[in-house]
Order: structure tokens, then C-alpha cells, then sequence
């Protein structure tokens, strides 16, 4: 059966942002609404009806690559070991931050607002969390505090890499993924070795580069 044909605001909500990502790629941190606009050859009226303003418009962004990030990883490691679909998720979301720190903090002001990283989000998250306590591959499944704990931690991490005084190197991701493997029950070595190979695989691209791979 056809899917159905997106609504006309779809449509022009969806050009918007593909613009969005062109402007990004153009221009990063000095992207404006004129910008968007134009790129996009609509009128200012329109950008306004679907964003309140630039910011509102970075953090749609940031959702829809985060979104497509996560929904890359599982497609790409379908049917394999919890834990190295787990690794390359977390590694491709911190790599992410880590190129475009632009994103990066558009993802954090996700991550505080009132209504934090949609559910879509971490459904992938959740299922490998789940899967992988289910067969014993894990201690810890998708509890509350364990979702607590690897999204604080990989939030804590974005953090200090988009920080403009502190960028974390690849080293650094590596860490993070294999302490976050170690604390929901993997084995140290084989932690270490698999937040390794994760970091070596090609990674998603971000919102400056990012026009595929959405839902």
C-alpha cells in the first residue's frame, strides 16, 4: 500500500529545513531566518508560520538529524550484538556533536527543554538496552535510571566536546562509549575493543552535511 502524500505544510516545512541544512553547511553559526528563506525561495510569512524563530528553527534541525542519526545506526547494524549496536549509536550521536558543535548545542537545548528528545529518539536506545538484558548480554536493561544514566552521560559528554575551551578527541568518544558499555554489564576489554571499532566505522553525517535518511 502507497504511503500517503505528505500535507502541503508538510511539504513546505520539509523544504525549509532541507534549506536549513544547505545554509548550515554554508554558513554554520551565522545562519539566519533571511537566510533560510531564501534558500528556500519562500516568503518571510512562511518560515514563521512553521518556526517561532532562528533558534526554534536550529533545534528542529538538530531533532530531525538526531532522529535520522539514531534511525541510520539501527538500519545499518539491524540483527546484530546489542552491545555493538549500542556502541555505534552512542559513537555516531558524540562524533556528531564533536564535527558540529553548531548541532551540538542545539541537541543540549533539546536535552533541557520541557519536553526533552522525543520518544522516537530513544526507542532505539530502549530496544537494544532491552534486547541485550533479555539475553543476558547486559546486566542492566531499560529501566529508568539505566536510560537516566547513558543519556545523562552522553548529554555530559556532548557537552564538553561542543565546548569551545575543551574539545573532546576521538580518544575521549572512545572512552565514554566503552565506560557507558562496561556500566550496563560488557566486559572491560571487550568494551574497550568495541567502542575501538565503532569509532573507525564511517560515521552519520551531521546537519551540515545530513539530507538523507529521514523518515
Amino acid at each position: 500500500m502507497n504511503e500517503p502524500r505528505p500535507s502541503k505544510r508538510e511539504r513546505t516545512r520539509r523544504k525549509l529545513l532541507d534549506a536549513g541544512l544547505q545554509v548550515v553547511a554554508e554558513r554554520g553559526e551565522a545562519l539566519t531566518a533571511s537566510d533560510v528563506v531564501a534558500a528556500a525561495d519562500v516568503s518571510n510569512g512562511t518560515f514563521y508560520n512553521h518556526f517561532l524563530d532562528r533558534d526554534d528553527f536550529i533545534q528542529a534541525l538538530a531533532h530531525e538529524s538526531l532522529r535520522a542519526i539514531t534511525e541510520q545506526s539501527a538500519d545499518d547494524t539491524e540483527g546484530a550484538d546489542p552491545a555493538w549496536r549500542f556502541a555505534v549509536a552512542s559513537t555516531r550521536v558524540l562524533d556528531a556533536g564533536a564535527r558540529d558543535p553548531l548541532w551540538g548545542r542545539a541537541v543540549l537545548r533539546l536535552a533541557e527543554s520541557p519536553t526533552p528528545l522525543h520518544t522516537a529518539v530513544q526507542q532505539h536506545l530502549r530496544a537494544d538496552l532491552a534486547e541485550g538484558h533479555r539475553s543476558g548480554r547486559f546486566t542492566h536493561g531499560d529501566d529508568a535510571v539505566t536510560i537516566d544514566l547513558v543519556s545523562g552521560t552522553l548529554m555530559t559528554a556532548l557537552r564538553r566536546l561542543v565546548s569551545a575551551d575543551d574539545r573532546c578527541p576521538s580518544t575521549g568518544i572512545t572512552d565514554v562509549v566503552a565506560r557507558l558499555l562496561e556500566v550496563i554489564g560488557v566486559d572491560g576489554n571487550e568494551a574497550h575493543a568495541l567502542a575501538a571499532a565503532a569509532a573507525v566505522k564511517d560515521t552519520e553525517p551531521t546537519m551540515r552535511e545530513h539530507d538523507s535518511a529521514r523518515g
